[in-house]
């Protein structure tokens, strides 16, 4: 059983959350001349990944509800779709940098915390347009962020409870779990590798069982021999104990789970001593929908 020293509500929690859409369209550079490929019309299957970050709602424990941000997004990015983009009013040369901006600035107006926006127009070509680099979690200067590309893979189910008084119904995702490390340049050798114990360590209690809140922002929990009852306004939901994992949050959502791994991580004394200076975790669910959660590392050293 996990012991906190604190809560994610008594951290401060950076979150964002990522969802993912494509189109397909075409289009051309002129500027590029007649010798360079991309001077003549050709197409692309574009991915775009709509970013936006804010803190936790307090109920909900969720930066913006996914089901709106998609909606919002599919508004958009479907006047894209199956088009020429040198023909977009507003967009000029249509390369992806010109794109993203282009996008960001259609969706800001209609998404609060839009922090940023990405566009692949090929599986190893991307550009990412974050104004101002809100939000960033390389550090300093003199440091280095490692990640751990192999990342961790979780099955769970869940529910989220729906103030004042609802839940959805018991449902499942894989979850991908990816962490990246800010330390101190020329300390990097082995943090990756560390990476992915440190994962599999921080989410080993989660991992093909029921996430329920152990602290529900609506109803109770109640502990019965080999049950557990989560008591709500309106049902009360009986689990077997041992399928269950009991987590220090209000509510099973991405963010939060998130969040909830970042903390466990940046207390481990593995971490504090290993140099690392700050933590990003990057909770995936159901392969396009994804928040991040990063916090500084407190050295064993020092005073928590």
């Amino acid at each position: 059983m996990w012991k906190m020293c604190a809560s994610i509500e008594e951290r401060a929690v950076k979150s964002e959350i990522t969802k993912i859409f494509t189109f397909e369209a075409a289009h051309h550079l002129p500027p590029v001349g007649p010798d360079h490929k991309c001077f003549r019309l050709h197409g692309h299957l574009f991915r775009v990944e709509v970013s936006v970050a804010g803190e936790l709602d307090p109920a909900m424990g969720w930066v913006m509800d996914f089901g709106d941000l998609d909606r919002i997004g599919r508004k958009v990015i479907a006047e894209l779709d199956h088009r020429v983009l040198n023909d977009i009013p507003g967009l000029g040369v249509p390369t992806s940098e010109n794109l993203a901006r282009y996008l960001f600035e259609r969706l800001a107006p209609g998404i609060s915390g839009l922090s940023a926006l990405t566009v692949h127009e090929s599986p190893s070509s991307r550009c990412t347009y974050r104004p101002g680099n809100e939000g960033s979690a390389t550090g300093p200067s003199s440091a280095v962020t490692v990640g751990n590309a192999r990342g961790t893979l979780l099955s769970c189910a869940h529910f989220l409870l729906v103030p004042p008084g609802g839940r959805e119904p018991i449902h499942g995702h894989d979850y991908s779990l990816n962490l990246s490390a800010s330390v101190p340049a020329g300390k990097a050798d082995g943090i990756e590798e560390a990476l992915a114990r440190w994962g599999t360590e921080s989410t080993a209690d989660m991992d093909h069982r029921i996430l329920v809140p152990g602290r529900p922002v609506i109803g109770r929990l109640e502990r019965k021999g080999s049950l557990i009852d989560m008591v709500l306004p309106d049902e009360t939901l009986t689990l077997p104990s041992n399928d269950c994992a009991v987590l220090d949050i209000g509510n099973t959502s991405t963010e939060a789970l998130a969040g909830l791994v970042a903390l466990r991580i940046t207390r481990m004394d593995a971490v504090r001593s290993s140099g690392a200076t700050r933590i990003e975790a990057t909770m995936t669910e159901a392969g396009t929908a994804s928040a991040r959660a990063v916090l500084d590392v407190t050295p064993l050293n020092a005073p928590v």
